[in-house]
């Protein structure tokens, strides 16, 4: 495992959509993420591909996570995605998420879902400081 924030540490430590899914944080750090996830079969669709709201999941949670290490509490204010290529039960899903704008309110994630050899999705979402109270 790499580097995890402390604050994310905390933030996660009584988060049950993780395990729900089956994610893994791998790193959280400076503005950065990366989560794993690997596709069960009870996690596609018809067609024998992984859920898009899978594959959204994975890629939402790495953008959180790499969010919240420069705002913390931080929460999704939109989110976009683009589904390239299909994955499959067993393939392992890998968001590596990069913050690419930030200041004191807001913060612009660029994410990477990829497997194996191929990009399965290119998401972008901004985070916005929230109140805590």
């Amino acid at each position: 495992m790499g580097r995890i924030d402390p604050f994310i540490r905390e933030l996660t430590s009584d988060e049950p959509v993780l395990n729900w899914f089956g994610m893994t944080i791998v790193e959280a750090h400076a503005g950065m993420a990366t989560i794993t996830l690997t596709v069960d079969p009870h996690q596609v669709n018809g067609n024998r591909m992984a859920h898009g709201g899978v594959v959204f999941a994975v890629a939402d949670q790495a953008f959180a996570m790499a969010a919240n290490t420069l705002l913390h509490y931080a929460a999704t204010a939109d989110a976009t995605i683009q589904y390239l290529a299909p994955s499959r039960a067993g393939d392992l899903l890998t968001a590596r998420a990069r913050t690419t704008y930030h200041d004191d309110r807001r913060a612009v994630v660029d994410v990477e879902v990829v497997t194996a050899d191929r990009v399965v999705a290119i998401y972008r979402g901004t985070a916005r400081a929230t109140r805590r109270g």
